[in-house]
């Protein structure tokens, strides 16, 4: 979730209200206006600044590749959280006529449903179809995390009873969330996937992704375009944008994101590695404000893995020997097919690289009995 530090929020309050007494200027390093937003300590702008640096950091992003083609299919994953508010809104205001450079690609959202998961939480599917269907207009694909799924295969009981640690938890979710958005868009000839993972949410990933064996997989994970599927292309447009930045702009602009429930919600940050390694990025930001920057840019010298061989749980380049992937458990074979692949009742044999190996290991199969 993205979040404001303690000492840049009361910073940004003092300077709203005009109370700051301290030694950081109150004028916009910009335009020497009254500054309303602190992005960095040093650097207070006023809002219209704010936003053209905001506004600007995202259109260079997606024009430095030429992205994407006059007239495309986009397909974009909204989770109600911030960075996908963020970029709804953005998306939103650069397809409308009274954009400036408007966008060229015809836009769809896909919902991927997690409620399900979850006792006692409340499904954000009215919410999200008022504002997606209703008041922006666009297609809306709305899939439940467990959707097209047997009666034996219950995904909620495999997550909760028998998914060792919650960093398996997360990771199952991560990759199903996927293999989910890859199935919307081929099924709407989409060829791009826009997320919203930002700078912040993916430094955090690469040192956990890192600690969990997937070394050979972050220059890919943390790229603006990820080809890891020849069908759909995932466009990342705040890779550049910190989770500081983007609670700025949402604030500024009045942007709400829905309380909607994840795996982790409620979770300390130790209870897994992605949480306890997006708290020490936090912390280390705090002190250091270089911290993003430097792990994002060095991930981005790694050298990408471009083998012809793809993982089935993942989709990720194979980072292991073909004969060394290939997963000899007839029950964990089925549990993959069933989740993550396009071929549900397929016999065919299951590879998976060094990281969704290791993860198979604190998954317990459902083992039936004949």
């Amino acid at each position: 979730m993205c979040q404001i530090n303690e000492e840049d929020d009361e910073a940004f309050q003092a300077l709203k209200s005009g109370t700051n007494k301290g030694p950081i200027s109150r004028k916009c390093v910009s335009c020497d206006q009254d500054a309303c937003v602190v992005v960095r300590t040093a650097d207070p702008m006023c809002r219209k600044c704010f936003e053209e640096f905001f506004i600007h950091k995202f259109r260079s992003t997606l024009s430095k590749s030429n992205v994407f083609g006059r007239g495309e299919n986009v397909l974009l994953a909204y989770s109600g959280g911030s960075s996908s508010s963020a970029l709804l809104h953005l998306i939103a205001e650069g397809l409308s006529v009274q954009a400036r450079r408007r966008l060229q690609f015809q836009a769809q959202v896909a919902f991927i449903d997690e409620s399900s998961l979850y006792s006692d939480v409340v499904s954000v599917r009215e919410k999200v179809t008022d504002l997606i269907t209703n008041r922006l207009q666009y297609p809306l694909h709305i899939v439940s995390i467990d959707d097209n799924l047997d009666k034996d295969d219950d995904f909620q009981q495999l997550l909760l009873e028998r998914t060792k640690t919650l960093t398996a938890r997360e990771e199952l979710v991560r990759r199903r969330r996927l293999k989910l958005l890859f199935d919307i868009a081929i099924r709407e000839k989409c060829t791009k996937l826009i997320t919203g993972d930002n700078c912040t949410k993916l430094a955090a990933q690469i040192l956990s992704d890192m600690a969990q064996g997937k070394g050979a997989h972050v220059a890919l994970e943390c790229n603006l375009t990820d080809s890891r599927n020849d069908l759909v292309t995932i466009v990342r447009p705040f890779r550049e944008i910190t989770s500081k930045e983007i609670a700025m702009y949402n604030r500024l602009n009045s942007i709400e994101s829905l309380q909607n429930a994840d795996i982790s919600t409620m979770s300390g940050p130790q209870s897994s590695i992605f949480q306890l390694t997006e708290t020490l990025v936090n912390d280390l930001q705090r002190q250091f404000p270089s911290t993003v920057s430097t792990i994002f840019r060095t991930s981005d010298k790694l050298e990408k893995n471009i083998r012809p061989e793809r993982c089935d749980l993942c989709c990720c380049p194979l980072d292991i020997n073909v004969d060394e992937s290939l997963i000899s458990d007839q029950n964990r074979q089925k549990l993959v097919h069933q989740l993550f692949t396009t071929s549900p009742n397929s016999n065919e044999p299951v590879h998976v690289c060094y990281a969704c190996r290791r993860l198979l290991r604190d998954v317990q199969p459902n083992v039936q009995s004949h």
